[in-house]
């Protein structure tokens, strides 16, 4: 017989995808600087960056041809370019509901990236909620999604056990990261395509799981 799971003290939010619609936002400035700099990036490529920290990216495709340009002032360059927009990115359809909705029961919540600091600060900023306790971005931690440390720093810094939490994302990267932290993992997809090999739960609202019986 599998252990009973605690009650769900804590929501975890992915951010990018998740919480905001950044993400044809990322890829539409980092698809147009890439080319700047002589990578025609294909569908496949776009697919394959979900989720995926930048630096990772830019290893791949400097591997496969070497950018005229160091990864450093790639990043300020797309970073820049996301902030002057931010703005205009929207929320989600339902996500900030669900934020009001968790904070009524009580639920603390954070949020947990893996984008750099500057990206997080500026989609903080642009969200305005109150009820996130913190956010943690890539630079927090030393290695980011799929691995379990950007969680699990969050579970510490709440002051609760992995499994008290539960993390809502939308990348499958994210998805093995949460499970693998040992997290109740709800993913919340934009695309019905996605595949997901880790999670607990594959919802087209997060408000349709029975919270009540999660909390309980």
């Amino acid at each position: 017989m599998a252990p009973k799971r605690l009650p769900i003290r804590a929501v975890l939010w992915d951010i990018d995808g998740t919480l905001m619609d950044s993400e044809p936002w990322h890829q539409r400035i980092t698809v147009d600087l890439c080319r700047v700099y002589g990578h025609d990036l294909s569908e496949e490529d776009c697919q394959a960056m979900h989720g995926v920290a930048f630096r990772d990216i830019y290893a791949a495709l400097h591997a496969r041809r070497p950018f005229p340009i160091d990864l450093h002032s790639l990043t300020d360059e797309i970073n820049a370019q996301y902030i002057a927009r931010v703005a205009e990115v929207q929320p989600r359809e339902g996500a900030f509901a669900l934020v009001e909705a968790f904070a009524a029961r009580g639920l603390a919540q954070a949020c947990v990236s893996n984008g750099g600091r500057m990206i997080v600060d500026a989609n903080m900023r642009a969200m305005a909620i109150p009820h996130f306790r913190f956010s943690i971005a890539r630079e927090d931690v030393v290695n980011g999604k799929p691995h379990p440390e950007p969680y699990l720093l969050a579970a510490s810094m709440l002051g609760l056990p992995p499994e008290a939490c539960a993390v809502i994302e939308d990348s499958p990267t994210g998805a093995r990261s949460a499970k693998a932290a040992g997290m109740l993992t709800i993913a919340w997809p934009q695309h019905p395509a996605v595949v997901f090999d880790a999670l607990d739960h594959l919802v087209e609202d997060p408000a349709s799981l029975d919270w009540d019986e999660l909390c309980g």
